[in-house]
């Protein structure tokens, strides 16, 4: 571009700052010192240049140099192709940018194509008087620039990766019933009130309800959802879901709450991640790359009530007609021959309705099988007489075992968590001893750069995948010695539905497994705790029996 010396330049002031580089704005605060800074230092070169007037100032504080999608650099844009603008300042060319390949073409292909004048103040460089090697400077210094922005991002992601497999959460903002500890910000404490709601949640699930009933209820309550709540608090939070005028619950938000296996206490982070510092498109990896802490933090649901709830969501199918429940008997109720659902009919009888289930492979082709028809009255009372028989047998069992057998059953379990934990170190160490080896191979040679650090992060996948089983199998002995664990629960849970004396649906998902219903009204119930049970010398499955 020629010096013209007579022409007046209409500026943008381009100022920007990422939170990698330090200093943003926060709180009430309109800006960071430092974009303060670099625009006292861009006005002090302005006043020196008579023929620069500045049209207006552009800050984009807080947002990374890699990318180029800013918003008031994109308002910068269209200033300059609307013809307002046809110069732009920045202090040097790292605030315009540190993407090698886009600031190259900003610089030296958009911008002189359009007439606009470029200037990076403490670079000494002006595209007006370009002489002296400066254009030779431009790329060197923005390779530069780029290659402190992959370092940058490097660094951070280790950060990042470290404190959460020290257990410290790292995101913006907590999930629904939690928030972040005044004391530590990388810990995550119980929100009452909001673990108060989260707590009604499950217990409605238990109790059958349907997603659209519980919310109903929650809005029926003037409860206020999830973003709604946060930001009656001062929380707030950016996010692509319109609240509307009057945000409520809905099906979707009360499942969203009834799957986050937070509430148990345990945190999971690194679910996701980007390919690299210049893609910001965020893509799932692997669960087994994921960093899974158990007992991160106060538990607002019990495991057994998690997992339960999970059981419940998966077998959840159709409600009452005009109802807000779930049919006791839904997802579990199988034709005993051809193994395919059974169907509810309901027909009117003497002015009543008469409910029954049908195989729903009959009903489509009654060739294929017979109808199995049972009634639901008559099937609901002998599914009931059959919990309360496999109940009693096994509380019978577990009270009738001898001190002797329950301490060999204890330190058989023990011994083998102990030899399971004896492998994984064994395994840990042969991978930690290759990952040491791996360096001493690519300084002679015999691994390429790229090689070693696939390696080195796959042998780093490998170590915390046992380090994650090692910790497992530990908490499993420590159970064990306390009286708990899987069989422990086994029997508390059946200790739970002693006095039953109705079938509902959390009874069913806690203890039934299957229903078979089998031709002339015979039917069989396949229990829940299979492996627990074995142990006692009995199959899990009630006898097989008729519906009088």
């Amino acid at each position: 571009m020629k010096a013209d010396n007579s022409k007046v330049y209409q500026a943008a002031i381009y100022l920007r700052l990422s939170k990698e580089d330090g200093d943003v704005a926060v709180g009430g605060r309109p800006e960071s010192n430092s974009i303060s800074n670099q625009k006292d230092l861009i006005m002090d070169y302005v006043g020196r240049h008579p023929e620069i007037h500045v049209h207006s100032v552009r800050v984009d504080d807080g947002y990374s140099g890699v990318d180029f999608n800013r918003p008031n650099f994109q308002q910068m844009l269209d200033d300059i192709r609307s013809g307002s603008v046809d110069c732009v300042i920045v202090k040097d060319l790292s605030r315009f940018g540190r993407n090698y390949i886009e600031a190259g073409r900003y610089i030296e292909k958009i911008f002189p194509m359009m007439g606009v004048r470029f200037i990076a103040v403490t670079d000494g460089y002006d595209s007006l008087n370009n002489a002296g090697g400066s254009e030779m400077m431009v790329p060197f210094k923005n390779l530069i620039n780029d290659a402190y922005s992959r370092d940058i991002s490097i660094k951070i992601r280790s950060n990042l990766e470290v404190k959460r497999k020290r257990g410290e959460y790292i995101g913006a903002f907590v999930s629904y019933g939690y928030q972040k500890s005044a004391e530590d910000k990388n810990q995550i404490v119980v929100d009452e009130y909001a673990a108060g709601v989260v707590k009604d949640i499950f217990r409605m699930k238990l109790l059958g309800m349907n997603q659209q009933a519980i919310a109903d209820a929650l809005n029926e309550k003037g409860i206020l959802p999830p973003l709604a709540y946060k930001n009656s608090i001062g929380i707030r939070l950016k996010t692509s879901f319109d609240m509307g005028e009057t945000p409520e619950w809905n099906p979707v938000s009360v499942t969203r709450v009834l799957k986050n296996e937070l509430y148990t206490g345990v945190l999971i982070q690194g679910r996701q991640t980007t390919p690299n510092y210049k893609v910001k498109t965020r893509v799932m990896k692997p669960e087994s790359q994921w960093v899974r802490i158990e007992d991160s933090h106060e538990a607002v649901v019990s495991r057994q009530d998690f997992d339960l709830v999970q059981e419940l969501l998966r077998l959840d199918t159709r409600c009452t007609p005009g109802g807000d429940r779930v049919y006791p008997l839904a997802g579990v109720l199988v034709c005993g021959d051809c193994m395919e659902s059974m169907v509810r009919k309901t027909v009117p009888a003497n002015g009543r309705q008469y409910v029954y289930y049908v195989c729903s492979v009959n009903k489509k082709n009654k060739q294929e099988c017979s109808p199995h028809r049972i009634s639901e009255s008559d099937l609901t009372e002998a599914v009931l007489k059959s919990i309360q028989l496999h109940v009693a047998e096994m509380l019978g069992i577990q009270n009738a075992s001898a001190l002797l057998d329950e301490l060999q059953w204890k330190q058989a379990g023990i011994e083998k968590y102990e030899e399971r934990i004896r492998l994984e170190k064994e395994k840990k160490d042969r991978t930690d001893a290759r990952k040491l080896h791996l360096y001493e191979d690519f300084k002679d040679g015999l691994l390429t750069k790229q090689e070693y650090m696939q390696m080195k992060e796959e042998y780093t996948s490998q170590s915390a995948v046992s380090e994650k089983a090692i910790i497992a199998y530990e908490n499993e002995v420590e159970l064990l010695k306390n009286n708990k664990g899987s069989r422990q629960e086994w029997i508390d849970t059946f200790k739970k539905y002693e006095n039953i004396t109705e079938l509902d649906r959390a009874v069913v998902a806690a203890l039934v497994k299957q229903v078979r219903v089998y031709d002339k009204k015979r039917i069989e119930v396949i229990f829940n705790f299979h492996e627990e049970i074995n142990p006692c010398n009995h199959d899990g499955r009630y006898a097989e029996g008729m519906v009088m």
